[in-house]
């Protein structure tokens, strides 16, 4: 997994997160995990194709979940219901599109599908044979957990 491929998806969380949380963002642990992954209580998964191929994840507390909409939605979140997951998802897909753009800037063709996102406190999930590089964004909602599994098909 080459830097290059992650750097995009970091980038892009952190660009879009500001927009949204403006008292900062800590990049915090960057660790390499196995091929499971173990959610937090909203995880959202996108898988990429054409010249870079693997997923892209996004992880975070149900508590953080509910902060991070109520923010995007200007109101109070009491529950995650079907409005809260539409806007999770709304928030991946403006990461995993800047994340796209930016790797299209660098010379790279992707295509990435619709977020699959899921609630649950005690899901495992493997999705791949890759390891995941994982990313801790530190914001003062709660922290977010970017998970990033990408190759080049090119090489």
């Amino acid at each position: 997994m080459r830097l290059d491929y992650i750097r995009p998806f970091t980038d892009a969380s952190n660009e879009i997160l500001q927009n949204y949380i403006k008292d900062g963002i800590k990049i915090g642990d960057i660790t390499l995990k196995g091929d499971f992954v173990n959610a937090s209580g909203i995880i959202a998964i996108v898988a990429l194709s054409k010249d870079i191929v693997g997923h892209f994840i996004i992880d975070m507390e149900i508590e953080t979940a509910k902060k991070m909409v109520a923010i995007m939605n200007d109101r109070e979140i009491k529950d995650i219901d079907k409005l809260s997951l539409s806007t999770i998802q709304e928030l991946v897909n403006l990461i995993a599109g800047l994340s796209v753009t930016k790797l299209e800037t660098d010379g790279y063709d992707v295509d990435i599908s619709p977020p699959v996102i899921m609630k649950s406190k005690n899901l495992e999930v493997s999705i791949s044979d890759s390891e995941f590089l994982h990313i801790k964004l530190d914001t003062s909602i709660g922290d977010f957990n970017i998970l990033v599994a990408v190759e080049s098909e090119k090489e």
